[in-house]
């Protein structure tokens, strides 16, 4: 079981991408309604061939945005495929739908409890909107900070 200071940093990183791209995963949300998609099967991993793909490109790229603010761990993790997916158009080519894969990937990889939370709480509610308070993620932070401290430790 997650411990609290997990449970309440992925609820907080949770607020701040819905609170950044509500709009888009709203959009994502109806496009999957519309064209008979199911939204918990395709937010994960929609399928290439999907009219929706472009919406969840969008998602992707709003996601990367959201997160490429972060310092540390999982942001170090993933900055390499967030800034691509921030400087890629949406829909343009293969290799643009590649970039945004990889993203979307790291993403899950490192974000998967907040980004699951996203799902469940945007289906819940019919669309996807934060609490509107503010997150800042100071334990990832200080943990870079003091990462090249504890080099050598048995930590």
């Amino acid at each position: 079981m997650a411990s609290s200071s997990t449970s309440c940093r992925d609820y907080g990183l949770q607020q701040r991408i819905a609170g950044s791209c509500g709009a888009e995963v709203t959009a994502f949300m109806r496009c999957c309604d519309a064209s008979d998609l199911t939204f918990r099967d395709a937010f994960p991993s929609p399928p290439s061939s999907s009219p929706c793909a472009p919406a969840h490109e969008a998602v992707a790229r709003c996601v990367a945005q959201a997160l490429s603010s972060g310092r540390g761990g999982a942001y170090d993790s993933c900055a390499r495929d967030f800034a691509a997916a921030q400087r890629e158009g949406l829909g343009d080519t293969e290799a643009s739908a590649a970039v945004f894969r990889r993203s979307w990937a790291c993403a899950w990889r490192h974000f998967g409890a907040p980004l699951k939370m996203l799902l469940v709480t945007s289906e819940a509610m019919g669309e996807c909107r934060s609490s509107g308070v503010p997150f800042r993620d100071t334990e990832t932070a200080n943990e870079a900070k003091f990462r090249g401290a504890w080099a050598g430790t048995a930590l």
